[in-house]
């Protein structure tokens, strides 16, 4: 029974709030997740307060899983293709958009061509070969079982001796034709702030996330792990705010979704038929699963979460050994560029300079090395210039000052390698990093050369 086909919902007492009683159908199964049952000693019980007594743990449950889950497929529920004509669906288990739990203990079948005759239009027939899109899900389902003996009004000429004392809550397959519909994806602009989604036109709460992405993007990368935390908890903050449960003449809901988008998606199908002398013919069927939800286990997520956790998270600068940094800002071209001069922040050693800078430039046949006349330090060894015996013959222009290898860069006081520019990870104190700038607009006063 579905909320279109009663106006009763099973929310039986209409004089409560009607916002905190959870329009569900099904009178077997209850489910009112802000109404307990408040005993008293002496209270006659009858059967609305046991079913009060069940309806209020199974309408917290519900509500909890349909909000903070959603739905999906648990575990289960293999689509595959058997033979000529079946489609199989193995065991499962998954959650309904109501938070309802949707079993299915055991192996069930399709048969395609009879589904396929039974959903055909005329025009269908006129086809050779055709190409029919089905969408396979799985909602709740619930029958009763189990009949025990039942005090009868006397009375009551249509009175019965006995009723269904159980309800089995199992599931059904559903098959309909055309295209699986795309679940509608809540929190936009946390998916936004994350590059999962992106903003559309006239979209001010995608924007609003998009500057935000921005700002963190730009701060320092020490700094952006908290900034981003703290855009994260905005725009979450934000989204749970206009967060709604739908609404629907006639039936109130507490859920994220209506009954009729409460079923869950296994799989899409692309089933190719021919027909031929009044008989159809499935000849193929393609099947996604793409479309699919899955729900993961809490555990895994946060394993999966550490996955990146060592790309991401750099080391503490504490572990740095300290050598002197080039301050990247510092770089500047003179004379036309025959000389370049950069700024470090540690006195260097004299010595170990002059043989740890080179300029290349890049020409058709390969990069050129610039031809090194002097290296001179400035300013108590902290500010170096470079002079060459001409300005760089290309556009393309790299200057390397080395940290590594046999004969780096190194420092006075501490004596280490150079560690590269001030923004680079730290370096220890046996092994440095190379200091790389490219430059590929051309330098000030530099003719481009034919290549």
């Amino acid at each position: 029974m579905t909320c279109e086909e009663t106006t009763t919902c099973g929310c039986d007492d209409r004089s409560s709030n009607s916002h905190q009683e959870v329009c569900q159908c099904d009178d077997d199964l209850p489910a009112k997740p802000y109404t307990a049952l408040r005993v008293a000693y002496g209270m006659l019980l009858g059967e609305d307060d046991f079913r009060v007594l069940m309806a209020n743990p199974r309408g917290k449950h519900m509500l909890t899983s349909a909000w903070l889950h959603g739905a999906g497929v648990v575990w289960g529920f293999e689509v595959c293709w058997e033979g000529t004509r079946q489609l199989k669906i193995s065991p499962g288990l998954a959650v309904d958009g109501l938070g309802r739990l949707c079993a299915q203990e055991a192996s069930q079948c399709l048969d395609l061509s009879a589904w396929v005759d039974k959903t055909a239009e005329s025009s269908d027939r006129d086809c050779a070969v055709q190409t029919i899109h089905a969408c396979l899900s799985v909602e709740f389902d619930s029958c009763r079982t189990r009949p025990v003996p039942t005090l009868a009004d006397p009375c009551d000429v249509t009175r019965k001796h006995d009723d269904l004392s159980r309800v089995i809550e199992t599931s059904k397959l559903a098959l309909v034709r055309g295209e699986c519909a795309c679940p509608q994806a809540p929190y936009h602009r946390t998916r936004v702030l994350l590059g999962i989604d992106e903003p559309g036109p006239q979209d001010c709460p995608g924007d609003e996330a998009l500057a935000a992405r921005r700002c963190v993007a730009e701060m320092p990368p020490a700094d952006r792990p908290a900034a981003l935390l703290a855009e994260f908890r905005r725009m979450s903050a934000l989204d749970s705010a206009c967060l709604r449960p739908p609404s629907q003449t006639g039936c109130e809901s507490l859920f994220p979704v209506l009954t009729a988008s409460a079923p869950v998606v296994l799989a899409c199908l692309e089933i190719k038929v021919k027909h031929q002398d009044n008989c159809t013919e499935v000849e193929c069927v393609g099947i996604s699963t793409c479309c699919r939800r899955a729900l993961l286990p809490t555990a895994t997520i946060q394993e999966l979460l550490c996955g990146l956790a060592p790309g991401l998270i750099e080391p503490d600068h504490a572990d740095d050994a300290g050598g002197p940094r080039i301050c990247r800002e510092s770089v500047r071209w003179g004379n036309g560029g025959s000389t370049v001069s950069f700024s470090v922040t540690a006195p260097l050693n004299k010595s170990t300079v002059r043989g740890a800078v080179r300029i290349t430039s890049l020409r058709n046949r390969g990069w050129v090395e610039e031809d090194v006349i002097g290296v001179r330090c400035h300013d108590d060894d902290t500010r170096v210039e470079v002079e060459l015996a001409d300005p760089p013959a290309y556009e393309i222009v790299r200057l390397i000052v080395k940290g590594t290898g046999p004969v780096p860069a190194f420092g006075a006081d501490p004596p280490l390698p150079l560690a590269g520019f001030e923004d680079d990870p730290p370096c220890s104190a046996d092994d440095g990093r190379d200091a790389v700038m490219t430059f590929t607009n051309g330098l000030p006063g530099v003719e481009k050369v034919a290549q």
